[in-house]
């Protein structure tokens, strides 16, 4: 059986872990929710928070992140949380949802945050780096076409002014958290990514992984252990038992596993590095062929379109 996640933990790595984004990424009018910004949030919280915080079930990585920042808005002093997944409908059909209306100060715009953890494979194609999720249905650039031509432009549309409280003006704000996974240090990251986003590993099966050090401890992360760091503890094996367990995973399933790395015991157990190891013939090819297809027809789109200010 799983062991639930540690929700301070997590918590505390949905606001204080950098931004996926470069502020400069981001469309004009849209805060970024940085970690300048959740460091200052967490140092308001922290003394109010329970051991516990409450999660979803059963569990989704993405209601467990809501969740937790819901739970951390209702109880940040200075702010009122007006709404969370607050529905947007145009004539019964549904447009999306605001993912949160956070109340400031008297005489400041409301803050209209969109929420995102997303875990990313820098996978090169031809000539190009492209950001892919393991299970390649999802990338980055049409994570990024929903949340800046869509989600935060809500209240720019009839339907979302509609879904708003009467005279609520929203100040749209991003809050991208996660890691991008790199094979090698040839192909430079995307200028858009922040400089200093969380990074990782990512290998397919069978092939060397590489090792901080020659002692470290292993351990295949089950999704609730996916966002904050954590010691080893007794799950984390030596690399050739671990390995042994990869095996048998592999042989009944192309599920990828989240791997940490962890120093020894008697170094102290911290996680040293993260990775992802994937089934030994990843990248399916027709698959991938789908997905770059959805994602060059947007990259053309996109060049059609004018763009627009986002905004109060």
């Amino acid at each position: 059986m799983t062991a639930p996640p540690d929700t301070q933990a997590d918590l505390h790595w949905l606001l204080t872990s950098p931004s996926l984004l470069a502020p400069a990424a981001l469309p004009p009018g849209v805060l970024d929710g940085d970690a300048a910004v959740g460091q200052d949030w967490w140092r308001q919280l922290s003394a109010d928070l329970p051991a516990a915080l409450a999660s979803n079930h059963p569990f989704r990585l993405g209601r467990h992140a809501e969740a937790l920042m819901r739970t951390a808005f209702e109880r940040l002093p200075g702010h009122r949380l007006i709404a969370s997944q607050l529905p947007v409908r145009d004539h019964g059909i549904s447009l999306g949802e605001y993912d949160f209306l956070l109340a400031q100060a008297a005489g400041m715009p409301a803050l209209h945050i969109e929420l995102a953890v997303k875990f990313y494979i820098a996978l090169p194609v031809g000539e190009r780096m492209v950001y892919v999720g393991p299970g390649l249905r999802d990338g980055l650039d049409l994570k990024l076409a929903r949340l800046f031509d869509h989600q935060l432009k809500l209240s720019n549309s009839p339907a979302g002014r509609a879904a708003l409280p009467v005279g609520l003006v929203v100040q749209p704000m991003s809050w991208l958290r996660g890691r991008m996974l790199y094979r090698d240090d040839l192909h430079p990251p995307w200028e858009g990514l922040a400089p200093d986003h969380l990074r990782g590993w990512w290998r397919c099966f069978g092939e060397a992984v590489p090792q901080t050090r020659a002692d470290s401890r292993w351990r295949s992360l089950p999704k609730p252990h996916w966002l904050a760091a954590a010691q080893g503890g007794e799950h984390a094996l030596p690399l050739a038992a671990w390995l042994d367990q990869a095996a048998r995973h592999f042989a009944e399933s192309n599920w990828p596993l989240m791997v940490a790395e962890y120093a020894p015991p008697e170094a102290g157990g911290q996680e040293l590095a993260r990775g992802m190891l994937l089934h030994a013939d990843w990248p399916d090819q027709a698959m991938l062929k789908t997905l770059m297809a959805r994602i060059d027809a947007l990259a053309l789109d996109r060049l059609a379109e004018p763009q627009t200010m986002l905004g109060p």
